[in-house]
């Protein structure tokens, strides 16, 4: 239960998913359930989104079928749903396989990941990023689905058309030099997976270069008057070798800033948050809440407001501290005011500030909330030093706690930067 709690905690702060790897697998289509559905981009879809209504599945108790499929120019996410009438029993990457296919009729390399949407729904999405040429923009998609847990063996048909999503893109080249981190940001883009934005550095080719250091809170991304969380993608070389250097390319990415949310607004910027905080640092720092925390005497000395279980005040090092002094909750969208004794305080805890459900004994099969993909922030108009931080797609009632970032009690160990306008 401990284990289990520690965990969520930091797949929350970190925005980690439970990804299963990148899968290529055969499945046994032969002896498989068929669905063949066509897909188009809807006017009135908001977010570019494109949702089946009637390709449903139904094998062995289960009902399967594509929930969703989104793609940009270069990126494409699918989503499979699976439903039981009854609980589902806790799944992982051993026990699903998929196959994948879209385009010129190859079987892609895809990173698979699932979430629990309650104990008798869970989707799985695949992911997949393409170079060069790019995705297709039209064409006929497959997903093979095998779980043997389940006797589960489907495979699904369906017609795309990705040309209005693809239209719906917003792209900037830059050139802008961010000291703090030692690279170059290059572009900016904004489509129906969110906000990606492109940097290069210069390295040595055997260089170990911040290999120790932590950048679990690397970048705010600010457009117009709110702000995202990013997250960093893995740096790769680019062909442009000079000798004994290469050219590495990575990116932040804020996967809620949408089209839908870029598009109209005058500004885009950044906010480095730059931490002296080595990767053992963070570690030995959960490591000692997991030692010393009682999870019981913890959840007796919380504050509760409207299902939403939290520490009212936030204790830093330096002896400075910080409060949540408001929450609001309506439907689907929960509301967090807090603040600081400084502005430093105030937009760590705005910046890290995370919800996830509460652990329910008994249960084997938890509701999954990612609040990096949910989360937008920005000041109290009525506080100065005040943040409001907004979750949503949050189930209305479910009971949920409220957490930071642990590691920002070492505030010495962060410095706010200037905002760079891109």
């Amino acid at each position: 239960m401990m284990n289990k709690k520690i965990n969520i905690l930091l797949s929350s702060i970190l925005g980690i998913s439970l990804t299963f790897g990148i899968m290529e697998v055969p499945v046994l289509a032969d002896s498989s359930v068929q669905a063949v559905s066509s897909y188009t981009t809807s006017d009135k879809s908001t977010d570019n989104n494109i949702v089946s209504k009637d390709n449903d599945i139904e094998q062995n108790g289960l009902k399967i079928s594509i929930d969703k499929i989104v793609a940009t120019k270069n990126k494409l996410q699918v989503t499979v749903k699976v439903e039981s009438q009854k609980p589902l029993e806790e799944t992982n990457g051993g026990d699903v396989q998929v196959l994948l296919t879209y385009g010129d009729g190859k079987d892609y390399n895809y990173e698979m990941s699932h979430e629990s949407i309650d104990d008798k729904t869970m989707k799985i999405i695949l992911e997949r990023e393409v170079n060069g040429e790019g995705i297709p923009e039209k064409g006929n998609l497959r997903v093979d689905l095998l779980i043997p847990k389940y006797k589960i063996n489907v495979g699904m048909d369906a017609n795309v058309d990705f040309s209005e999503s693809f239209k719906n893109t917003i792209e900037k080249d830059v050139s802008v030099n961010i000291p703090e981190f030692n690279f170059t940001v290059k572009k900016v883009e904004s489509n129906a997976l969110g906000t990606e934005v492109t940097y290069s550095k210069e390295e040595k080719r055997d260089s170990d270069e911040d290999q120790d250091i932590d950048f679990a809170t690397p970048l705010i991304l600010k457009i117009g008057d709110k702000m995202y969380r990013t997250m960093n993608e893995m740096d790769y070389p680019s062909e442009d070798d000079k000798g004994n250097t290469r050219t590495m390319i990575g990116s932040y990415n804020a996967r809620v800033a949408t089209y839908d949310k870029v598009k109209g607004q005058n500004t885009i910027s950044i906010i480095p948050i730059v931490c002296s905080m080595t990767k053992e640092d963070r570690i030995k720092i959960y490591d000692d809440i997991y030692k010393n925390v009682d999870y019981k005497k913890d959840d007796v000395n919380k504050d509760t407001t409207n299902d939403i279980s939290y520490t009212k005040e936030f204790d830093f090092s330096d002896g400075s501290k910080g409060e949540i002094y408001k929450i609001e909750r309506s439907d689907n969208n929960l509301k967090v005011y807090c603040k600081g004794d400084t502005e430093k305080e105030s937009l760590l805890m705005a910046s890290t500030m995370c919800v996830y459900p509460k652990m329910e004994e008994g249960k084997t099969v938890h509701y999954d909330y990612e609040s990096a993909k949910n989360m937008s922030f920005y000041r109290d108009p009525d506080d100065s030093l005040g943040y409001i931080v907004e979750f949503d797609n949050l189930e209305k009632d479910k009971k949920m706690e409220l957490n930071f970032d642990y590691a920002i009690k070492e505030i010495d160990k962060y410095k706010i930067d200037d905002e760079i306008q891109l």
